[in-house]
């Protein structure tokens, strides 16, 4: 599951100064359920009213079962002057990076730019 790999390498990127955060369309309960259960050492914020996903554009209107809205899988890495320094947006649902690979994204945004 892709929530355990970014818990894996989440003291890695600590090291680099990052803080990891996961964003959710789901309901605050399940995305505090959803940490608990897979014992995550970050957050899941929910963003249920989908007002972010939209801004950044990764909301897939009537995507998911039944024609709701779901959010695209997607990793953002964000500068302390919130401004993006590395975006990956899946092109399908299940077209997911594996967290060594979002690892070495990361470090390789950080070396090319100052946050």
């Amino acid at each position: 599951m892709e929530l355990r790999g970014l818990g894996a390498i989440s003291n890695d990127l600590e090291k680099l100064g990052v803080r990891l955060l996961a964003v959710s369309v789901d309901p605050p309960e399940r995305s505090r359920e959803i940490v608990k259960r897979l014992k995550l050492p970050f957050p899941i914020l929910s963003d249920k009213n989908t007002r972010l996903t939209q801004e950044m554009g990764l909301l897939h209107k009537s995507g998911g079962p039944g024609g709701v809205d779901i959010a695209i899988p997607a990793h953002v890495l964000i500068g302390t002057d919130r401004r993006i320094r590395w975006k990956y947006v899946s092109k399908r649902i299940h077209d997911r990076l594996a967290a060594n690979e979002v690892l070495e994204h990361v470090r390789s945004a950080l070396a090319n730019e100052s946050l």
